[in-house]
């Protein structure tokens, strides 16, 4: 049990670490390896953020986000993000009523679920990824007739990307990656993974049952939970403003940063309130009172990897992971 003081009715920091570790291992139980894509989609899971996975197909993303679903008892809707998607195939179809004045849906899109697979959200069109913008932000779904729709508690976006090399593929803009809190790139697993992937399923064959282990409000009140029992120091406060400044050309003092980095391309406000967040469910992961630097640390590549933007011409875009790692490590050593 901690030791701080629990509200009546609070979960402590030892059920939230242990419904934590629950539904780790009950997702494993269909997922094998992809260990790092399963602990950063859960942190952004608790801290209320949505994640974006690039990763070749057949990579089983989809049987992850289904499985995770299936564990959290939480509502599961897909989109393949198609260049002919429009955006009422997203939100829906509406109609206005004449005599009342009114617009109503009736005919809801996917969208209106609690977690949402973007599939291939890089192959769409502007106008349809940008159905998805604002309720990510919101939390709601404006329509084109004026409607205005609320989302649950628990909208999680989970979203796919191809690599940007492939045919008929588009890179992001920066403000729709901003709205990812993390972004993960799954590879080919390893070989003593791929092996096990082919008796589990190619051999035995079935798909192994998943037990919701955790619903709803067990999740929302864990993130209360955390924002309680989970203490963030004012010197950590004062690291993470100077982990995002690091990040910055204007302001840094790593030659990196000053000489590849795109002035106005280094990590914004939103950065570092997304690495409080995530770096508080990472301790409580743990199952640790306080945000240590080590908490940090573990969380930046992901927050950081689509947001650090690199001149024109500096960086190959095959060789961007490497140089933002690179940034990251160096930020770490100056600031932690």
């Amino acid at each position: 049990m901690t030791t701080q003081e629990l509200r009546e009715g609070q979960l402590s920091l030892d059920e939230v670490h242990s419904k934590m570790k629950m539904l780790e291992a009950e997702i494993h139980k269909r997922i094998v390896g992809m260990d790092e894509c399963i602990k950063y989609t859960l942190i952004c899971l608790y801290a209320g953020g949505h994640i974006l996975i690039e990763g070749v197909p057949g990579l089983a993303k989809t049987l992850l986000f289904k499985t995770l679903a299936e564990a959290t008892h939480e509502e599961f809707r897909r989109i393949s993000f198609a260049a002919d998607l429009l955006p009422k195939d997203i939100v829906g179809i509406e109609h206005f009523d004449p005599v009342t004045k009114q617009v109503e849906l009736v005919v809801k899109g996917p969208i209106h679920t609690n977690i949402l697979l973007a599939d291939e959200l890089n192959r769409a069109r502007t106008t349809s990824k940008g159905s998805i913008l604002e309720p990510m932000e919101e939390g709601q779904v404006t329509t084109e007739l004026g409607g205005t729709y609320k989302l649950g508690k628990m909208f999680m976006v989970v979203a796919t990307q191809n690599p940007v090399e492939e045919e008929g593929t588009f890179g992001l803009g920066r403000a729709e990656r901003d709205r990812f809190l993390m972004m993960v790139p799954i590879g080919y697993p390893t070989p003593e993974e791929e092996e096990a992937i082919i008796q589990r399923y190619g051999v035995e064959g079935g798909m192994p049952p998943v037990t919701p282990v955790v619903g709803e409000d067990d999740i929302l009140a864990a993130r209360q939970a955390m924002r309680t029992l989970v203490h963030v120091e004012p010197a950590i406060v004062g690291k993470i403003q100077q982990i995002v400044n690091q990040t910055r050309p204007e302001r840094s003092s790593i030659d990196e940063v000053r000489r590849l980095v795109e002035i106005g391309g280094g990590g914004s406000p939103r950065a570092g309130i997304y690495i409080i967040q995530s770096a508080r469910v990472h301790a409580a992961f743990r199952g640790n009172e306080f945000v240590t630097p080590q908490d940090i640390a573990e969380v930046l590549m992901p927050i950081f990897r689509h947001r650090i933007v690199f001149k024109p011409g500096e960086v190959e875009p095959e060789d961007s992971e490497m140089r933002i790692a690179e940034i990251v490590d160096k930020v770490i050593r100056e600031v932690l």
